[in-house]
């Protein structure tokens, strides 16, 4: 018996250590200050990188922590150049 409760448990802390190295949705739109239905819309665009982790109505979408400083540099990049544009303006 104590065998299966070790198993058990060393079972759940590799599943908790595969889930730590990414985001839900819900934790996602959190971080960025949006909407879930924000960032399930841009998964679906493939705007946002995720993953989806199950089978049929019960699968979820898992998102690498990097999709944040992915989208970080993209939005610097995007700012920066809006900013070249307004300054070329006559």
């Amino acid at each position: 018996m104590a065998l299966f409760t070790e198993i058990g448990y060393n079972w759940c802390m590799k599943e908790k250590d595969l889930t730590s190295d990414f985001y839900s949705i819900k934790e996602f739109a959190l971080k960025l200050g949006v909407h879930a239905n924000t960032i399930r819309r841009a998964i679906k665009n493939g705007r946002i990188q995720a993953f989806r982790v199950g089978i049929g109505i019960k699968s979820i979408y898992r998102i690498p922590y990097s999709e944040i400083n992915r989208i970080a540099l993209f939005d610097l990049k995007e700012m920066i150049e809006k900013m070249i544009q307004e300054r070329n303006k006559p």
